[in-house]
């Protein structure tokens, strides 16, 4: 296994709290009745407190977002409401090869995301290492 798949495998067992989980299609796992879509960015060579990614078409049809920042204790657990009012901002960056993806930058230092033009920010406090309990 992958280093990548094992961080991705420890958040998993945090966020489910013992529920487990099980692999549910392209970067998607299911806990319980929800779904997860999971994306991982590692530590940039400039070691810079700044992670890369997008919200896509796949993102948006699961229950929740989680967005780990290079190692298992930098994660965001992020209601798919949150993503879609991120991804419909009239502002937010567009991929110039894909209109249909929005880019975000997550910001661990501060934990927030920017993600349209004019410094447009969400704070993430409230998602960070977050659980699904019930």
């Amino acid at each position: 296994m992958s280093k990548k798949e094992e961080i991705k495998h420890i958040v998993l067992d945090r966020i489910t709290v013992a529920k487990g989980w099980v692999s549910s299609g392209r970067a998607k796992y299911r806990i319980d009745h929800k779904i997860i879509h999971m994306r991982f960015c590692s530590i940039d060579k400039f070691d810079s407190p700044r992670y890369k990614f997008n919200i896509n078409p796949n993102t948006l049809s699961a229950d929740y977002e989680v967005w780990i920042c290079g190692n298992a204790d930098a994660y965001y657990l992020i209601p798919i409401k949150i993503m879609r009012q991120i991804y419909s901002d009239p502002e937010s960056y567009i991929d110039q090869r894909h209109p249909e993806i929005r880019i975000v930058s997550v910001h661990i230092d501060k934990n927030t995301v920017t993600y349209a033009r004019g410094g447009k920010t969400l704070n993430l406090i409230p998602y960070l290492r977050g659980t699904l309990l019930e």
